[in-house]
């Protein structure tokens, strides 16, 4: 591999899709990274790399680390259906990785990912930027006041009336997202947003691990992948949550968030609103919009030995977990007993 030609640490995009097009590619220069290497097994989405002024582009990783420059870290843009098969040479040449949600298609390839990384002492993120989301920003800040007092109930659930499948890069095969075997469906699509800021919320340190699962996952329209998913959790501590997502609902509540606590409740709403009463009556409203955490930097700092990583590969590893219970509760009709 030759030399990055900046002083700045040099990225590889892996996976030049619609996604990595609009939003990561200008946030990562944004970010500070020298975007020096794109690769994508579709013609037409390296020449939009190519358009865009990403100097070397290359249709696979192999190309990318015999030829093409030398890279500190690299963003990982493929479906998860593939997610190992990329990772692991760019591990063993040292290169740090964000990977696009979800970690993984499975728990046990997450886990070997984070084991790859580990063992090589490369750093691993995943870019769960939902995170930071106003809706889910307010609802931790009201959690976190103390005003419903200790919460027992979360829901996190978004109801859409058609699949967003269309959204992918029509010149590779947007269909994928429906596809199971290509690891497509709602569940592994937003699922790692909305599990993710429900683990977060219920942290080990207040919730304990998750210790059940209980899911309808069903294909009804779209595909032979999920288009709908609901996901049931119970906490060591006896919490429980409820996280869910629908492509097949027209009319749903206008509420995104539910919490309810043992002084008082609230409801959270997109893009961002919360209204939260206590037993005693006493209302409060949030309409804030907080600024979002920028992980593209934080990554780049991390990299830097700067900063530390505000999302953990075994963080992330915990929802694709979820995952495996969710997918299995379904298929048994029956509870899975956990420890994540």
């Amino acid at each position: 591999m030759g030399t990055a030609s900046t002083n700045r640490p040099a990225i590889a995009i892996i996976g030049f899709g619609k996604m990595v097009e609009l939003f990561h590619l200008p946030r990562l220069r944004k970010a500070g990274w020298n975007v020096a290497a794109a690769v994508d097994v579709t013609e037409s989405r390296r020449a939009c790399a190519s358009q865009m002024k990403v100097p070397f582009v290359c249709g696979t990783v192999k190309e990318l680390l015999r030829n093409g420059p030398q890279v500190q870290a690299a963003l990982i843009g493929t479906h998860s259906a593939v997610r190992r098969t990329v990772t692991l040479p760019l591990v063993k040449q040292g290169i740090h990785l964000m990977i696009e949600k979800p970690l993984a298609a499975s728990g046990r390839e997450g886990e070997a990912i984070c084991r790859d990384c580990e063992a090589a002492g490369v750093l691993l993120t995943v870019h769960h930027n939902r995170r930071w989301d106003p809706d889910f920003l307010n609802v931790r800040k009201v959690v976190a006041s103390g005003f419903l007092g200790n919460v027992f109930h979360v829901e996190n659930r978004y109801f859409a009336a058609e699949s967003s499948y269309k959204f992918g890069a029509s010149d590779y095969n947007p269909e994928w997202r429906l596809t199971a075997s290509s690891a497509g469906g709602v569940m592994l699509d937003w699922g790692p947003h909305y599990v993710d800021q429900v683990l977060t919320l219920l942290s080990p340190e207040t919730a304990g691990p998750v210790v059940s699962v209980f899911a309808d996952v069903r294909n009804v329209r779209y595909g032979d992948a999920d288009d709908h998913f609901m996901i049931n959790l119970v906490f060591e501590n006896g919490a429980r949550a409820l996280i869910g997502k629908t492509d097949i609902c027209p009319l749903g509540p206008e509420h995104k968030w539910v919490v309810l606590g043992d002084k008082g409740s609230l409801l959270g709403y997109e893009p961002g609103d919360v209204k939260a009463r206590n037993v005693k009556g006493k209302e409060r409203s949030v309409t804030t919009r907080p600024r979002a955490a920028d992980l593209l930097k934080n990554f780049r700092l991390a990299v830097e030995g700067e900063k530390d990583l505000l999302v953990t590969g075994r963080e992330s590893l915990r929802t694709v977990k979820v995952f495996d219970a969710a997918f299995k509760s379904a298929k048994t009709r029956k509870s899975v007993s956990v420890n994540i």
